[in-house]
């Protein structure tokens, strides 16, 4: 592991080596008479066992006191000098000559061939006197090696704790991710056999994004099929609004058509009326509550409308079992019929919500307060479902803003049908991708495909990149929009 390496021997004595040369060349340099700083305090090689602890530990802080310890002794015994005068005026014209540094005079009466050797003399005086005076910076040295060694080695118990935590959260993740990945491999195996055999049962996500790919009138009996699969509507049909809102047309119809005519009168349909108003599903209980004038079959009705408020139809529901009617399964089907009326959207009013891109037969991009009132769909059916979804941004930075149309065109050759590109004005060549009900996983194939089309063209694709944000891990759309364009200089 890398923390290890950095414990490699080699390294701690390279430190060593060059921390106490760029002291040397320091003292040098600033202080040449002074050799070991003895009369700086606190001496500056006090750094040097304080930085082998800190980085090192115990061992190397000792180590690097040691060495600092001896540059200190040689600078002592180079500074110093034992004279043995035969008088006293030459021991004083030895103290004057020495200035400011250390002279050691040892007055001896005895005649000078029976004094002992001056070399001895004069490792026994100096050996005392560094002691004496500098005992107290030998023991800091050696005390703040070991001290700061200690601290490291608390910091370090700590780091490798860490360390090895995130390895095991890593490895878990990475079988984690396997485990997913097979995951969803078989849930889409049990989706296309199931479809295939007409069965009752899916999944939402994926049946939501299915509703793109139906056409004019069938979308409205595809949402119906889809409600009876997801939330168990036995009995429902669905009406559009004709004569400004007056008269209700049956545009699909699931089970039984007992008071699901072809067409209804808005005012002999209280529960319509209501939901029309309060823009909200409406259900039997909230119905009742309102002392209605007359009973009739109605357990539900859900309002359509498009981006801009405008109602496009209504969901009628009579027939469910009693314990599917439940709050979560209202809310369900409103999470659909939203859904749903982006789609009839996309395809009504295409003119004000998208254009269309030149030499590229039906795509669209659309336009950014569009894109952004989905963004808002897919954020709270994340929050509120548990359906994912992500945004994921492709921007040139390095090219300037003229390439724009040729980025956006070169992209769009390769966008699905279901995702929502739009451009959200931002001051480089870009595009922005909601990729509606798309796992981690379809997000990351999708980003890459679209990169690796476009590297194809040596002139945009090499600057090409693509920033995702998933919506299930932001709190709000600002944040969204905050990590979405944070890489946007």
């Amino acid at each position: 592991m890398d923390f290890l390496n950095k414990l490699a021997p080699k390294h701690g004595w390279i430190d060593l080596t060059v921390i106490a040369g760029l002291l040397l060349i320091v003292n040098g340099f600033f202080a040449p008479r002074d050799f070991g700083w003895l009369h700086l305090h606190p001496t500056p090689w006090l750094l040097l066992p304080v930085l082998m602890g800190c980085r090192y530990g115990f061992g190397s802080g000792m180590a690097g006191a040691a060495v600092a310890g001896l540059v200190v002794t040689i600078g002592f015994f180079q500074q110093a000098e034992v004279h043995a005068p035969n008088s006293l005026a030459q021991a004083q014209s030895v103290l004057e000559k020495r200035n400011n540094q250390v002279a050691i005079v040892v007055l001896d009466g005895r005649p000078v061939t029976s004094r002992p050797s001056l070399q001895n003399q004069q490792l026994d005086v100096l050996v005392g006197v560094l002691l004496r005076q500098h005992g107290y910076l030998f023991a800091a040295l050696f005390a703040a090696g070991g001290i700061c060694g200690q601290i490291q080695r608390g910091f370090r118990s700590r780091e490798i704790l860490v360390t090895a935590q995130a390895e095991r959260a890593s490895e878990r993740l990475k079988r984690l991710d396997t485990d997913l990945f097979l995951l969803r491999e078989a849930k889409a195996e049990l989706e296309r056999m199931l479809a295939t055999r007409d069965a009752e049962l899916s999944t939402l996500d994926a049946e939501i994004r299915r509703l793109f790919d139906s056409e004019g009138d069938e979308l409205w009996q595809d949402i119906l099929l889809l409600l009876n699969r997801q939330a168990r509507v036995t009995d429902a049909a669905v009406y559009k609004l004709a004569d400004g809102g007056q008269t209700l047309v049956r545009a699909g119809l699931i089970g039984g058509s007992k008071s699901l005519g072809q067409r209804l009168n808005t005012k002999d349909v209280e529960m319509v009326g209501l939901a029309l108003r309060s823009k909200s599903a409406v259900t039997i209980p909230e119905f009742w509550e309102r002392a209605a004038v007359e009973q009739r079959d109605y357990l539900m009705v859900v309002p359509v409308f498009d981006s801009s408020e405008k109602p496009l139809a209504v969901l009628i529901v009579t027939g469910m079992p009693f314990i599917s009617l439940t709050k979560k399964t209202v809310y369900l089907i409103a999470l659909i019929c939203r859904w749903a009326a982006r789609v009839a959207e996309v395809e009504a009013q295409a003119s004000t919500t998208s254009r269309v891109i030149e030499g590229i037969e039906g795509q669209r991009v659309f336009t950014e307060q569009f894109f952004r009132q989905n963004v808002q769909l897919a954020f709270d059916s994340a929050r509120q479902h548990g359906l994912p979804s992500a945004v994921v941004l492709f921007t040139a930075a390095r090219l300037p803003k003229s390439k724009q149309a040729r980025l956006v065109a070169l992209i769009m050759a390769n966008i699905r049908g279901g995702d929502f590109p739009a451009e959200i004005n931002l001051p480089i060549p870009h595009l922005a991708v909601l990729l509606p009900l798309c796992g981690e996983r379809g997000v990351g194939i999708f980003s890459e495909r679209i990169l690796a089309a476009c590297r194809k063209d040596t002139e945009i694709g090499a600057h090409l990149q693509s920033h995702v944000v998933n919506l299930d891990t932001v709190t709000s759309l600002e944040q969204l929009w905050t990590d979405l364009t944070r890489h946007v200089a």
